[in-house]
């Protein structure tokens, strides 16, 4: 006797095929499977084969370009750090110790610090007061002569004050 819900020609198709319903249903989804899996080992094969992957072993390049320079300026003066902003700015940004010796083509030679024409470098900074001192213009007539005698002889990179302390 047959069931009221099963169609009669769905056990009439089954018997021509030689198959079972659950089997049927079992080869149709081992073979999406198997399908499934070959594209994934097509995938990977021939991804792998277009770009090598570096991300674990190579640092990015900014990382990379960081670490050049820092090693490019070993030299640098113990009261000098390359983040250490030269001039403030308020459009392009302040300008940095690195920016600067970038900029001046410098690097070390014999330990120490020389720009392009092979001068030696050294930094100078002025003092900075929100509220002057009473002697402020001897101070700064010292140190103007002492800018003035170190730019005859170095190359001289004078940190600006920050304008949020004037």
């Amino acid at each position: 006797m047959q069931n009221r819900f099963e169609p009669e020609y769905s056990s009439i198709r089954f018997k021509e095929d030689g198959l079972s319903p659950m089997r049927s249903q079992s080869v149709s989804w081992k073979l999406l499977l198997s399908c499934f899996v070959c594209l994934l080992v097509v995938a990977a094969v021939t991804g792998s084969e277009r770009a090598p992957r570096y991300e674990a072993t190579q640092p990015s390049s900014n990382e990379a370009n960081h670490v050049t320079q820092k090693s490019k300026f070993d030299c640098l003066p113990k009261d000098a750090q390359l983040n250490d902003v030269v001039t403030y700015g308020t459009t392009n940004g302040n300008v940095t110790v690195e920016k600067t010796l970038i900029k001046m083509k410098a690097q070390c030679r014999k330990g120490k610090l020389v720009d392009a024409k092979r001068r030696e470098i050294r930094f100078f900074r002025p003092s900075c007061w929100g509220n002057p001192p009473a002697d402020y213009l001897e101070i700064q007539q010292r140190e103007n002569a002492e800018l003035q005698k170190l730019k005859a002889t170095y190359a001289v990179i004078v940190f600006s004050c920050d304008p949020m302390i004037q």
